[in-house]
């Protein structure tokens, strides 16, 4: 009786060991099943050479027109495939390369008032590649706006103002230009830079100050001077693209 018991005991636990190997073998199948994917995870959608997501619109400004007394800032958006429209806005101040172009009386003395006024910019900008994002050789075309402004006093002998004596010099253009450049972004960076060139036509309308002795009022004029010249317009635009 002890005998069949022991036999009979002996093949429950058999037939637990095996339904207890059977349940864990199932359970490591369907962990394993699951861990493996069926198919490979869809590409992200970014080169894997590249970690930034591609930009769309950018935000610049070019200190290379800082020279000219032009402080603007551009933002672009893609519109497009490869195109974009770029606008841009911003204060002008002193005009440093004025003097190199056009009659300047500026001395750059306390006598003159440099005073703000603004320009502003319109491009519609093609790309010769269609790479999905702002980058790239591209042709565009530019219509800018800049307005300067400066009061001229009167210094006597003493390099003393002379008061109640003041003249506005005024110059404004109108330039319409074709821009050929290179935006080059960087592959790990949002940073970037757009290198350009372009040539034009443009149209001024200039208040011009001058003197025949800076401490004589009355040598004091203005010449008023309007028309149309060749424009160039050269600069890098460094910028954060998102």
């Amino acid at each position: 009786m002890a005998i069949f018991a022991a036999s009979r005991n002996h093949c429950i636990l058999s037939s637990y060991r095996y339904k207890y190997t059977l349940f864990t073998s199932l359970i490591l199948s369907l962990a394993a099943n699951a861990q493996t994917p069926d198919h490979l995870p869809e590409e992200d959608a970014y080169d894997n050479t590249d970690t930034l997501y591609a930009v769309m619109n950018a935000v610049k400004f070019d200190p290379v027109q800082v020279f000219f007394g032009d402080f603007q800032f551009y933002f672009e958006k893609m519109i497009a495939g490869r195109t974009s429209i770029e606008l841009g806005i911003g204060p002008t101040r002193r005009n440093y390369a004025a003097s190199w172009l056009e009659d300047e009386l500026d001395s750059f003395g306390r006598n003159v008032d440099i005073k703000t006024r603004y320009a502003a910019t319109v491009a519609m900008r093609r790309y010769f590649a269609d790479t999905g994002e702002l980058y790239g050789s591209y042709l565009s075309l530019v219509m800018v706006y800049r307005q300067f402004e400066k009061e001229y006093q009167v210094i006597d002998q003493n390099d003393e103002i002379v008061p109640g004596y003041s003249f506005t010099d005024r110059r404004e253009y109108a330039s319409a230009l074709i821009i050929f450049g290179y935006q080059a972004l960087s592959a790990r960076s949002n940073v970037f830079a757009d290198f350009y060139i372009g040539v034009g036509m443009r149209y001024k309308s200039l208040y011009t100050v001058g003197t025949g002795d800076v401490h004589d009022p009355s040598a004091y004029y203005t010449t008023n001077e309007t028309g149309y010249e060749p424009a160039i317009q050269v600069g890098v635009k460094i910028g954060f693209g998102f």
